[in-house]
């Protein structure tokens, strides 16, 4: 899913306007720290109303984003952002601190987003019904097809559904799908097919970045709130964290949170499930092709 925000055009600096000064990064997530040690290189791929996003060598890719944003495993938030840095802006790591345009954010004692998930729900499924209806027009015409891959625990039917359906850097059923893997990593046992699912989806390289992270059981603050009520089966809990996750940006969150309650909810176990780590395979199958956009 996008940085929690849907995107907006591209904001140029202000023509003359001063560096910012020095500024504190909050917490980072494990793409950050991945990617920014010393001697990082890369440039501004995008720039957004609440931040941008860098891009680097091997499908690098990591959002910096102002103090309102959750913590995600690939956001760097910082304690202010006074000005953004503009599109193509160079991107360089030295010294402790993150150069991009005329901005510097002191990297050292930041937290680390690291989040871990729960060994199991423990919510009745009734708690989860409303939250699992179809989040988003475009998503109709294969929610029901998408319902029955995830009982029967075919995720590489699931993903050659939903990869890349929908408008945007990150379509509305990449969100779903996102929630999906997510739910289904709290098994360690698939994470090794998650991931080669999420690697392998049609769609874009910012929507390919957040599955492959949701595969490896980490996604933004909110979800993971989530998950935790659900795991105690505090349900007032789930409900302020489903709320919180759906007002994150346009339609994000709410696809998300579908994805999460679809998944927690009709999974199939891991002793009847069936990962295909080839989603095109079974679009060749089927006959069904995907959106044209894609």
């Amino acid at each position: 899913m996008e940085a929690q925000v849907r995107l907006a055009p591209e904001m140029a600096r202000p023509h003359g306007t001063a560096a910012a000064g020095l500024l504190s990064a909050v917490s980072a997530g494990q793409a950050v720290l991945e990617a920014a040690s010393e001697g990082f290189s890369g440039r501004v791929e995008g720039v957004f109303r609440e931040g941008f996003y860098v891009s680097g060598p091997s499908e690098t890719l990591f959002a910096v984003l102002g103090p309102r944003a959750w913590p995600g495993p690939l956001h760097l938030v910082v304690d202010e952002l006074p000005e953004l840095a503009s599109r193509h802006d160079r991107v360089s790591v030295g010294g402790g601190a993150l150069t991009a345009g005329r901005l510097m954010i002191r990297l050292d004692g930041c937290a680390p987003w690291a989040p871990s998930l729960p060994e199991h729900l423990g919510a009745d499924s009734r708690a989860w019904q409303d939250l699992a209806a179809c989040p988003a027009p475009e998503l109709a015409v294969v929610w029901e097809a998408v319902t029955g891959d995830v009982r029967r625990g075919d995720l590489a039917a699931a993903t050659r559904r939903l990869q890349g359906r929908g408008t945007g850097l990150t379509p509305s059923g990449d969100d779903v799908l996102a929630g999906i893997l997510l739910v289904g990593a709290i098994d360690p046992d698939r994470r090794g097919a998650l991931t080669e699912l999420a690697g392998s989806a049609r769609t874009t390289r910012l929507s390919r970045a957040f599955l492959r992270w949701a595969a490896a059981g980490q996604s933004i603050q909110p979800a993971h709130a989530l998950l935790d009520a659900a795991a105690s089966g505090d349900q007032p809990g789930m409900c302020r964290a489903a709320a919180s996750l759906a007002g994150v940006g346009a339609t994000s969150g709410r696809a998300l949170v579908a994805g999460v309650a679809l998944a927690a909810t009709g999974l199939a176990p891991a002793s009847t499930r069936r990962m295909d780590s080839r989603p095109n395979d079974v679009w060749r199958r089927s006959g069904d092709r995907p959106d044209a956009h894609l």
